[in-house]
């Protein structure tokens, strides 16, 4: 696993449904999901993360979704028109998702990427746990001759 000096990591939002940081270092945004978050909080955090990406020039996104439960339909519609291309005009590079345990938070996340599919500037991979996670947003790509 890639070790990460956390000790200058910012810590954005510090509310009961999410916590979010930011390592100016790393460039990296961490959002840890937690429990159900109402569509006014869902939103803001959303907001929020999108605007310190293109203001502090992140390229790496960690969502933390395992303690994440269900994303309401309109929040899930909001993300995908509203929210969505907001986060293409950045120059993200990467985003690794840590999946939920909960079964309707995995169907809308999964249908909200199903439905930009084609439109994403960076690239999505899921895992099961943040070691994985951490190790394939900071590994360094191969570049063929």
């Amino acid at each position: 696993m890639i070790a990460r000096d956390q000790s200058k990591d910012v810590i954005l939002l510090d509310e009961p449904y999410l916590r979010m940081s930011h390592s100016p270092a790393d460039r990296l945004i961490q959002l840890q999901w937690n429990g159900h978050a109402r569509s006014e909080e869902y939103r803001k955090g959303l907001d929020l993360a999108v605007e310190m990406v293109a203001k502090h020039d992140v390229l790496f996104w960690l969502a933390d979704l395992r303690a994440m439960t269900v994303i309401l339909q309109s929040d899930e519609k909001w993300s995908q028109e509203v929210w969505f291309p907001t986060l293409f005009r950045t120059g993200l590079e990467k985003m690794a998702i840590i999946q939920s345990a909960d079964y309707f938070n995995q169907t809308s996340v999964q249908r909200s990427f199903t439905a930009v599919n084609g439109k994403l500037t960076f690239k999505v991979a899921w895992f099961p746990a943040a070691a994985e996670a951490m190790d394939w947003l900071f590994r360094k790509e191969a570049v063929s001759a």
